[in-house]
């Protein structure tokens, strides 16, 4: 497929595209999990006493936040690298079948 712009792009260029985008949100989410188990592992390391428990209250849930967002990153990320693969098996197909009935009205037309 060729752009407005003269970059051509391929059916397997969409199709790798798509694959290395999944496969990053993949790696990522490995990456979340190893941090999630790192920072559950560490504990409570701000005592007991009051000005302690209001940081570890506060770094708990900045972290539960955190976390929540690089999930959802990931999560964007492998689905949007499927959708890209998805793209371009639809577009493929629509390409094969427009070349399909191209040919069959030129064989409609020289017949006639």
């Amino acid at each position: 497929m060729s752009t407005g712009d003269g970059v051509t792009v391929s059916h397997a260029d969409r199709r790798s595209g798509g694959t290395g985008l999944s496969a990053a949100g993949a790696s990522q989410a490995e990456g979340v999990r190893a941090l999630r188990a790192y920072l559950e592992g560490e504990g409570d390391p701000w005592g007991d006493d009051e000005l302690g428990s209001m940081v570890g209250a506060a770094y708990r849930e900045v972290t539960r936040q955190a976390l929540e967002v690089y999930d959802s990153l990931v999560e964007h990320r492998v689905t949007t690298g499927e959708n890209v693969e998805t793209t371009s098996v639809n577009y493929r197909s629509v390409e094969q079948r427009s070349e399909e009935e191209t040919a069959r009205l030129l064989r409609a037309v020289q017949q006639a």
